[in-house]
């Protein structure tokens, strides 16, 4: 369509002024002339037409009675047709008359007269008493019903010449030809004039242009227009002569300007030859400075790995107190961080020195290979990411390498991706690129799912002591020189490393993945690993898609008989099915309850059964108690076929009881008896607690610890919901502070009464550490401590719980004396203080619900709500637990939906007051049997 365009405005050269007055004029006309002469040929025509019409009717009118009376006559007596045909040859003598005739409807002929007077009529076939026009041999036909005087009608009919309508036509169409033609010489003499004036000087003066080059600028422009276009071409002229004696000027410019250039060039060819010797010494002291950097960097480990082994000789003694195990683990990690850099400049001064050789030994691939993913499996255990681990089957067990520079790559990797990966997961691949007679290329591939690496910043990854952004150094750490090691290492490895954006491959997908090749001596006599457990089945269910995946490559390798559950309740139900024979395994993965989940699987299953997660987050003492084993992550080969060659051992000791001596807690809660309680539970794990009851407190106790230069707490828990300055607030004014002092970080650890499903992201957006809901329990502290502060402790069996006194006759539903105790970690004195404190509460707490409920005030009172509902947790008081969680959540959705209180609202809230107040007094007298006592 677009080349057909083009073609129609080239043949018509409408891009051009004349092309384009003619079209603008000439085509319009064309229209208007063509629409005209059709509608004046259309009117003329009806005119006529309908002229016609009237003559006829006319003639009809006049000779209507006559020839009533000749019918007549004719039906009376046929023999006076001659006479009556002499009568109506009158009728002939009207204009353009052509015959006429008496007739009945169906055509036939009665009497006529004028030229073939005998040729047939028309049928007349209508109820009608004139019709007309009928056309009929190029002429025109009329007809009138004749007033009946006999059983048959009878009609006149006439026929009209239609000559004089042509004519009429002919000659409106003659007058119409001349009109236009005469139109078009008028437009032709327009056009002519119009060319001469505007269009042809418009093409001289483009002529002219065409013409000038830089030589004949000077030359004078001749001036043959009037008005607008001389005063156009006196302006062409004057910028031409401006021109002129500008390219005179710029002329003489450039000739000295080489000149000068000339004089530069040889200045610069004698500086290039005393900059040529200087880049010479340069790069001879540059490499002076390397192997001064290589040296000095070898002397300085030498020191800090003495440092290192005396740190860890005296950690392992037994007399050190608490401060000095603390210094000393201070002094530990700066020194292995310190260590870290000084390795990464050694390897990278040595490699720039070309002073770094690989050695060449046998060692076992997987296995290292697991142990560069088994060594940072803890890093990924705090962070919540998921490392699978899958070796290609075909791969060799044995290779000669440098194990040491093949960990170190890998390491490298592994832990970048575990630094920028804030949650997911992490895919180590391990594949064969190439095999050869006596050597193999192998092919690693690390992908995780974290912040990937934007385009601008690919450039740097592999430059030395750069990273992808500069704000990621600030926010990670590290030297710049990890990648840029490991791509020097992998060259002498004779490989290749790259990167891959994992959206480029799928686009639903997050991060990235870093690959590398490494080119390995392998024994071509060494058999390959063959294992046979046809005997073996295995059940599994593994929610991480990828580690499922992994064991199902592995056990199909081993021939093992393996069915795969789709979800719990699928695995619950092949386990009524299932015998508890020795070569039956059931793998089921760490997460959630795995408490819970264990419990279930012992109720319907006695056989052999393992757990899959790391190794920090299982728990030997819930393993002992299920009679389960523990198959650590990342999954590997030679523990799954240790674990189906039934070589497991289950842990029956009793560990050892958990010892907080030395821990220093704050504790930050705007309600009195929140930290009564958790003050109680830290206090039977020797911690000691710091209370605090409001975010200002909190901030002013840790500015005068910074400032005294106390040690900081180790753990803050902080409540979240809290008057004047929320947890949240609060959280941010400790980070804000913590900036200003060096290496200062408290784990803040969010407690709240709500476990809502998206709760946790956002408070660990905020900066929060870890969440718990309240109740915490005993068990909950023993593992926020463990993961949370840097000593060591050891895992804590299940406390048991001394029942205090109980009263059958009491409703447990109102008071559930049993759940007190609990709560108030088995001691009854406890237990009553908080239940008091509870009762007392009571008054103080209806009357301000009252108030604000007088006032309209639902903020305040949902707040209010909250507070009474975290009490009540802290007490065995389920049912008032209830109805205050479901009243503070009724009021909760006015903020949350962002709408006014209607009567409806305000009628619901005081039927749940009222039940509120209901609850709290049977409350009250179901407490008093046990504070009387």
């Amino acid at each position: 369509m677009a080349k057909l365009k083009k073609s129609i405005f080239q043949r018509l050269q409408l891009n051009h002024a004349y092309g384009q007055l003619v079209a603008l004029i000439f085509i319009p006309i064309a229209i208007i002339a063509a629409v005209g002469s059709t509608l004046v040929i259309q009117e003329t025509a009806s005119s006529a037409r309908s002229q016609q019409r009237h003559v006829a009717i006319a003639i009809l009118s006049r000779y209507q009675k006559t020839a009533e009376l000749l019918a007549y006559s004719l039906e009376k007596d046929p023999k006076s047709a001659a006479k009556a045909q002499m009568i109506l040859l009158r009728m002939l003598n009207e204009a353009y008359l052509q015959r006429a005739s008496i007739a009945d409807a169906d055509g036939n002929t009665q009497l006529s007269i004028g030229y073939q007077a005998k040729q047939a009529w028309p049928k007349i076939e209508t109820s009608s008493t004139f019709i007309g026009p009928i056309h009929i041999h190029h002429n025109s036909v009329y007809a009138i019903k004749l007033s009946p005087s006999s059983t048959q009608s009878s009609w006149l009919l006439i026929e009209l010449d239609n000559k004089p309508l042509e004519l009429a036509h002919y000659r409106v169409l003659t007058v119409l030809i001349i009109t236009v033609f005469i139109t078009l010489l008028l437009l032709m003499m327009c056009l002519n004039f119009y060319t001469r004036r505007w269009i042809a000087p418009l093409y001289e003066i483009r002529m002219q242009l065409q013409r000038l080059n830089a030589d004949n600028l000077d030359q004078p422009v001749a001036l043959n227009s009037s008005g607008e276009l001389r005063l156009l071409q006196k302006d062409i002229a004057n910028l031409l002569k401006r021109l002129h004696y500008s390219f005179l000027e710029l002329k003489d410019h450039t000739e000295q300007t080489e000149d000068d250039l000339r004089r530069t060039l040889d200045t610069l060819e004698v500086q290039n030859i005393t900059y040529r010797q200087a880049r010479d010494q340069a790069i001879s002291a540059n490499q002076s400075k390397s192997v001064f950097l290589a040296n000095i960097s070898h002397e300085l480990r030498t020191p800090l790995n003495s440092i290192d082994g005396f740190i860890h000789l005296m950690l392992r003694q037994n007399n050190l107190n608490t401060e000095q195990n603390l210094y000393l683990q201070t002094i530990r990690k700066s020194s292995a961080h310190l260590l870290a850099l000084i390795n990464d400049v050694l390897d990278f001064s040595k490699i720039d020195a070309g002073k770094l050789e690989l050695e060449n030994a046998p060692f076992e691939l997987e296995n290292a290979m697991f142990d560069a993913m088994d060594m940072l499996s803890p890093l990924a255990s705090q962070k919540n990411i998921n490392i699978a681990f899958y070796f290609a089957h075909n791969l060799p067990h044995q290779v000669i390498g440098d194990v040491l520079r093949f960990k170190q790559i890998l390491t490298n990797l592994i832990s970048n991706a575990i630094k920028f990966t804030p949650e997911g997961e992490i895919i180590v691949r391990a594949r064969m690129e190439h095999d050869d007679i006596g050597a193999a290329t192998i092919h690693f591939s690390v992908q995780d799912s974290g912040i990937g690496v934007h385009g601008n910043d690919r450039k740097k990854l592999f430059e030395s002591f750069s990273q992808g952004d500069a704000s990621v150094t600030r926010q990670f750490g590290g030297t710049g020189l990890g990648l840029a090691i490991s791509k020097q290492l992998v060259q002498l490895m004779h490989g290749q490393i790259g990167f891959e954006d994992n959206q480029e491959r799928a686009p639903t997908e997050k991060g990235s993945t870093f690959w590398f090749s490494a080119r390995f001596l392998v024994d071509e006599e060494q058999e390959p690993l063959e294992v046979n457990f046809q005997h073996v089945h295995v059940v599994s269910f593994l929610s991480h898609p990828a580690s499922a995946n992994v064991l199902r490559h592995y056990l199909e390798n081993y021939h093992v008989q393996h069915t795969e559950a789709v979800s719990l309740l699928d695995l619950f139900s092949r386990l009524n099915n299932l015998d508890s024979h020795e070569h039956i395994w059931v793998i089921v993965d760490h997460g959630g309850d795995t408490y819970a989940l264990l419990k279930e699987i012992r109720s319907r299953y006695q056989g052999n059964l393992a757990v899959y997660g790391y190794q920090m987050s299982v728990d030997p003492n819930m393993l002992g108690e299920f009679r389960a084993t523990a198959l650590y992550q990342p999954l590997s080969r030679q523990a799954l076929i240790q674990l189906l060659n039934n070589q497991v051992h289950f842990e029956d000791e009793e560990p050892q009881s958990f010892d907080g001596q030395g821990l220093h807690i704050l504790a930050v809660d705007d309600h009195l008896p929140n930290l009564i309680v958790l003050e109680a539970l830290l206090g039977e794990l020797n911690v000691k607690t710091t209370k605090a009851l409001s975010g200002q407190d909190a901030i002013t106790l840790i500015q005068q610890q910074l400032d005294q230069k106390q040690k900081p707490f180790d753990l803050i828990f902080m409540d979240i919901q809290m008057p004047v300055m929320s947890g949240v607030d609060t959280t941010r004014a400790i980070r804000s502070l913590e900036s200003t002092f060096e290496d200062v970080r408290f784990p803040i650890i969010a407690l709240t009464a709500h476990a809502l499903a998206d709760e946790k992201q956002k408070l660990l957006a905020v900066g929060m550490d870890d969440y718990v809901s309240k109740p915490i329990q005993i068990e909950q502290l023993i593992q926020i401590l463990i993961e949370w502060t840097d000593q060591q402790f050891e895992t804590t069996p299940h406390l048991g719980l001394t029942l205090g006194k109980t009263n059958h006759e009491i409703d447990t539903e109102i008071l559930d004396w049993q759940l007190s105790l609990k709560l108030a970690a088995n001691k009854e004195d406890l237990a009553l203080d908080l239940l008091q404190m509870l009762i007392d509460s009571f008054k103080t707490e209806l009357d301000e619900i009252q108030q604000l409920i007088e006032l309209e005030d639902f903020p305040q009172l949902e707040h209010v709500l909250h507070r009474l509902y975290g009490a009540t947790r802290y007490v065995g008081t389920p049912k008032l637990q209830q109805v205050t969680g479901d009243f503070e959540q009724f009021v909760s959705l006015l903020r949350k939906e962002q709408r006014r209180a209607d009567d409806a609202f305000i009628q619901n809230v005081l039927k749940r007051f009222d039940e509120l107040i209901l609850v709290i007094s049977r409350t009250k007298d179901a407490a008093q049997s046990h504070l009387k006592q």
